[in-house]
C-alpha cells in the first residue's frame, strides 16, 4: 500500500499555483493526500477480492475530513463499461447522508460542456467529465458521497475507478483534493497503467475434504461481496465446490442473458441486451479471493473467467461449462457447445468458488440476478431466475466427451 503524508502549505501553493492571497489562509486545514493516485488492483497485480479478469481496477485512498472535496477530471474511455464509486472504511458501498448512492455508472455521467458521453448517445469516446466526491452531494450533478452518515474524521475512504474491456489506450482521471480553499493536485502512480503479469495461484491452500465418491452437488445463491469493494452495478451468484474426483469435471448449465457486444462504448440501454456484461469465474475459496490464473507452457496465462463473448452457446442460447484441470482442457473443448473453465493448476484439489456476474441489468430483465432478494437461498434464487439459474453437477469426462452434457446428471 502507498503511504500517506500531510502536504506542507508551501508545496500546496507551488503545486496549485495559488495566488499570494491564499497564504492568508495558512491557518486553514490542508488536505491529507496519498503519495499518488490510482493504485492498480486486479488479477494482473495483487489478485485479491475475486476480480474479473476482463476488468481493470484502480484505487484512490483518502482520509475523511469535514469540507473535503475530491475532483476527478476524466475522459470517457472507449470500453464496454466504466464507473466511479466510493467505499467506506469497511470497503463496502454505501448511501450518503442525503441518500445519494456511492456509485456512478458511465451512462449516468453528464459530460462537460462541449463534450459528449458515448454511453448516453452516439458520440466519440474521449469526451470529458468531472466527478466530485464531497460530503454535500445532494442535488449536484456527477457527485458522490464522501462517507456514510456518522463517519468520524480520520476514517479511510476509497474511490474505485473501473473499466471493463477497454479498446485501445485510455487516460485515468486527474485528481485534485480541495479543502478550505487549498487545492492539491495528486499525480498518478507510476505503475497505474503497467500491464503487469497475471499472478498464478499460490502453491498452498485448503484441500477439498477427503472421501470416497462424488461430492455433493454445488448450489448457487446470491452473494453481496461486502468488504471486497463490490461493484454496485454487478449482482453475483456464488457456489463453493470441492475438487472433482479423478476422471470427472464439474458441469454447469444455464440460459445466458443477451449482452452488449464488443469493446466499444455504446449508449445504454442497447437494443435487446438484457445486461451490459456477464461472466462466470472460477476462484480459490481460501485466502484473499484470487481468481484462477494458470501459467501455460507457451508463456501465456489461462484466466479463470469466461465472459459472454468467449462462452459457447447452443442455438437455444444456453451455456455449458466444464470445470476441470488444464490436462482435461483439450478433451472438453472437443465437445460441441461446451466451454472449458480451469481449476487452479497450483492447487487443483483445493476448494474453489464459482461466481456468476450480471452487470447493469435492463429494467425489463425479470430473471436477472439483481431481482433476487438479498440473502435468498438456492431454492429462492432458482425460483426468481428460472431458466437463467445455473445448475451444477459432477460428470465423468468420458461421459461428457462421448455423449455430451445431456448425458450428465442433472440434465
Amino acid at each position: 500500500m502507498k503511504c500517506w503524508k500531510p502536504v506542507l502549505l508551501a508545496a500546496v501553493l507551488a503545486l496549485s499555483g495559488a495566488a499570494p492571497a491564499a497564504a492568508a489562509r495558512a491557518g486553514a486545514p490542508v488536505p491529507t493526500v496519498p503519495d499518488c493516485a490510482w493504485e492498480p488492483l486486479g488479477y494482473q497485480t495483487s489478485n485479491v477480492a475475486y476480480p474479473d479478469t476482463n476488468a481493470r481496477y484502480w484505487l484512490l485512498r483518502y482520509t475523511v475530513r469535514k469540507g473535503l472535496a475530491i475532483r476527478l477530471d476524466g475522459h470517457f474511455p472507449d470500453a464496454r463499461y466504466a464507473s466511479v464509486a466510493t467505499y467506506d472504511a469497511q470497503r463496502s458501498s454505501f448511501t450518503g447522508p442525503d441518500g445519494t448512492p456511492s456509485a456512478l455508472t458511465d451512462h449516468q455521467l453528464l459530460p462537460d460542456r462541449g463534450s459528449g458521453n458515448p454511453y448516453r448517445q452516439p458520440a466519440r469516446a474521449g469526451g470529458k467529465f468531472t466527478v466530485t466526491v464531497t460530503d454535500t452531494p445532494a442535488g449536484r450533478p456527477n457527485a458522490l458521497p464522501l462517507a456514510p452518515a456518522g463517519t468520524p474524521e480520520g476514517a479511510e475512504g476509497t474511490v474505485v475507478y473501473r473499466i471493463y474491456l477497454p479498446h485501445g489506450k485510455f487516460r485515468l482521471p486527474k485528481v485534485t483534493f480541495v479543502q478550505d480553499g487549498h487545492r492539491v493536485r495528486v499525480g498518478t502512480c507510476a505503475d497505474a497503467l503497467s500491464p503487469g503479469s497475471p499472478a498464478a495461484g499460490a502453491p498452498s491452500g485448503t484441500p477439498s475434504p477427503a472421501g470416497k465418491g462424488t461430492p455433493p452437488r454445488p448450489a448457487f445463491s446470491r452473494s453481496g461481496g461486502a468488504g471486497l469493494y463490490p461493484n454496485p452495478d454487478n449482482a453475483y451468484l456464488s457456489a463453493g465446490f470441492d475438487a472433482p474426483p479423478a476422471g470427472q469435471v464439474l458441469v454447469v448449465r444455464g440460459k445466458a442473458p443477451t449482452a452488449t457486444a464488443g469493446d466499444h462504448a455504446r449508449p445504454w440501454p442497447a437494443g435487446n441486451a438484457q445486461v451490459r456484461y456477464w461472466s462466470m469465474c472460477d476462484n480459490l475459496w481460501w485466502g484473499p479471493g484470487e481468481v484462477v490464473a494458470n501459467p501455460l507452457p507457451d508463456g501465456g496465462v489461462d484466466p479463470g473467467c469466461r465472459a459472454d463473448f468467449d462462452t459457447r452457446l447452443s442455438p437455444a442460447g444456453t451455456y455449458t461449462y466444464a470445470v476441470g484441470t488444464e490436462e482435461q482442457r483439450a478433451a472438453v473443448e472437443r465437445v460441441p457447445g461446451v466451454t472449458f473453465l480451469p481449476l487452479s493448476s497450483a492447487t487443483p484439489t483445493a476448494r474453489h468458488l464459482l461466481i456468476l456476474r450480471n452487470m447493469v441489468a435492463a429494467p425489463g430483465f425479470a430473471e436477472a440476478i439483481q431481482r433476487v432478494p438479498a440473502g435468498s437461498d438456492a431454492a429462492r434464487t432458482a425460483e426468481v431466475m428460472g431458466a437463467y439459474y445455473p445448475e451444477a453437477a459432477y460428470c465423468g469426462l468420458s461421459v461428457l466427451a462421448e455423449s455430451g452434457p445431456e448425458a450428465c446428471p442433472g440434465s
